[in-house]
C-alpha cells in the first residue's frame, strides 16, 4: 500500500467524523432560567451597553425543508452507516431524495456514504450536486470539498485533489 494512504488515514478519519450528521433532538428547549434580580440603578450611572443579538448561521447538517419523514429517513440512514450498513443508508437517502431532490444535505450524506463503501467517484458526484444546491452554505460546501479532495487523491487525481483542497480552503477562510 502507497505511504501516501497511510498518511491520509488521520484526514480521513477527522473529514468522516465532521461529515457525520447529528439527528434532531426532538425533546423541547429547557426553560430559561429565572431573571437574576439586579441591585437599584444608580441614577447618575449611565446604563449598561449590550451588544446587539446575531442570529446564529443555519445549522450545516440539518434537512432544508425537513418533512417528517426525511428526517425519519435521514436520521435511519445515519445510524445505518454508523452500524456499517452503508447500502441501506444509500437506499433511505436516495428515498429522502424522492421526496426532495434539491436538499443539499441529504446529497452530502449520500456523498459520505458512498465514500466509506470505497466509490470515490460517485462520493465526487454526489458533493458536487450537494454543493449545486447548497445556496451559499459556506460550512456545506467546505466541508463537500474536503471529501472531493480526499475522493480524488485516493482516486489517484492528485492535481484534482490539489484543485479541491483550495476551494475548501478558500470557504473556511471566508473568501
Amino acid at each position: 500500500m502507497n505511504w501516501r494512504l497511510f498518511a491520509l488515514i488521520p484526514a480521513i478519519a477527522v473529514l468522516l467524523a465532521a461529515c457525520a450528521v447529528e439527528p434532531p433532538d426532538r425533546r423541547p428547549p429547557p426553560p430559561p432560567p429565572p431573571p437574576a434580580e439586579e441591585p437599584p440603578a444608580d441614577p447618575d450611572e449611565p446604563p449598561p451597553v449590550t451588544e446587539p443579538e446575531v442570529d446564529p448561521e443555519p445549522e450545516a447538517d440539518a434537512p432544508v425543508r425537513g418533512g417528517a419523514a426525511v428526517v425519519a429517513l435521514q436520521t435511519d440512514a445515519d445510524t445505518a452507516s454508523a452500524e456499517g450498513e452503508h447500502g441501506r443508508a444509500a437506499s433511505l437517502l436516495e428515498r429522502a431524495l424522492r421526496i426532495e431532490p434539491h436538499n443539499p444535505v441529504l446529497w452530502h450524506n449520500l456523498a459520505v456514504v458512498r465514500y466509506r463503501e470505497g466509490d470515490y467517484a460517485q462520493a465526487e458526484s454526489m458533493a458536487m450536486r450537494s454543493n449545486r444546491y447548497a445556496d451559499g452554505r459556506r460550512s456545506l460546501m467546505q466541508r463537500n470539498w474536503q471529501l472531493i479532495a480526499v475522493a480524488r487523491e485516493l482516486a489517484g487525481d492528485e492535481a484534482g485533489a490539489g484543485e479541491a483542497r483550495q476551494r475548501a480552503e478558500r470557504l473556511g477562510g471566508g473568501g
